[in-house]
């Protein structure tokens, strides 16, 4: 079988195990927004370049999910209003594409609001020589057509989801400022 029907038991089963990993491997349950974010994160990358509206983040990879609680390769904080954090991730040599992604559980929005998003994260990622890379933006427009839906992402600042994805392909090692 294929389709929606058969991706949400597999989906699910997948988290059940990612679950079950992180809490025999950490000692303890993880955050179910954490275990979206790795899962995001560390997805197989379908159709054009990034998120897209077919494919979204891509096809699951439960042993890339595996090895990304394994290696440690997560961390979670918290910023509060108006203030801003500053994460070192150092990138080691050899690394094809470098996938860091911000996700957070949002409070729901207001009823009939014009934006569904209530807390407006942004990151951006810089390399050790200063470039400054942006994460992944979709967006169809506010009269979405098949053209706009699937045109490719494009990189800036994202001001409708609470996830974001920088990817840097053939990344430099050394350390990244987030």
């Amino acid at each position: 079988f294929t389709g929606t029907s058969m991706a949400c038991p597999a989906v699910a089963g997948t988290l059940a195990v990612l679950n079950g990993a992180f809490t025999q491997l950490k000692g303890s349950e993880p955050n179910g927004g954490l275990l979206k974010a790795i899962l995001l994160n560390t997805a197989d990358d379908l159709g054009n370049a990034g998120p897209d509206f077919t494919y979204g983040w891509g096809r699951v990879n439960a042993r890339r999910a595996i090895e990304c609680i394994e290696g440690n390769r997560y961390f979670s904080a918290s910023v509060d209003q108006g203030n801003k954090n500053n994460h070192t991730i150092t990138i080691p040599a050899n690394v094809a594409v470098a996938k860091i992604m911000v996700y957070w559980v949002d409070y729901p929005g207001t009823a009939g609001a014009s934006q569904a998003l209530v807390n407006d994260l942004d990151i951006f990622v810089k390399s050790p020589s200063n470039v400054k890379s942006q994460p992944w933006l979709m967006d169809a427009g506010s009269n979405p057509t098949a053209a706009s839906c699937s045109a490719p992402a494009v990189k800036g600042v994202d001001r409708k989801n609470n996830v974001e994805q920088v990817q840097i392909d053939n990344p430099v090692a050394g350390n990244y400022k987030l």
